[in-house]
């Protein structure tokens, strides 16, 4: 039977996957394949990037980032210029087709977002986002637990 406590973290774990699925079904039903979205997303927030870049701040191998990118860039999404100062590395920057299509992304999950919420005070809002930032803060600093696999 399970505690409470495993309970609620089986809750946020489900909003987690909901959430990842409805940013799969924007993604999708904007012609784009799952990963590409934040991808998008982060070219347009840093103009200029490499390829290399994306791949570390998505914690992703530079392969899987170098098959996303070229996919963009057949749809008329991103286009890659060579980097003057290094030719060996492109720059990434976003077409204005991938803008419009990310902002087209942002306004539907803004949509998901406004249900995910629907019903809710500010007040409300305001005390689960401090719970959440309290649950955050105590796995951050390793509060209070050891694995006992780490005893040995």
């Amino acid at each position: 039977m399970e505690t409470e406590k495993e309970q609620i973290i089986e809750k946020i774990k489900i909003l987690s996957l909901q959430k990842r699925n409805a940013i799969f079904r924007i993604a999708a039903a904007n012609g784009l394949y799952p990963g590409q979205l934040p991808i998008l997303e982060y070219i347009i927030d840093n103009e200029g990037c490499t390829q290399k870049e994306i791949a570390k701040k998505m914690r992703v191998s530079p392969a899987s980032i170098a098959s996303s990118t070229k996919r963009l860039q057949r749809s008329g999404l991103i286009q890659k210029k060579v980097d003057e100062g290094n030719l060996r590395q492109n720059m990434l920057f976003v077409t204005e087709k991938g803008r419009e299509l990310a902002e087209n992304c942002r306004n539907e999950l803004s949509l998901f977002q406004d249900a995910f919420f629907d019903g809710f005070s500010e007040e409300e809002l305001t005390r689960l986002s401090d719970i959440l930032d309290h649950i955050n803060r105590n796995i951050s600093q390793g509060a209070r637990y050891h694995s006992k696999s780490s005893n040995h």
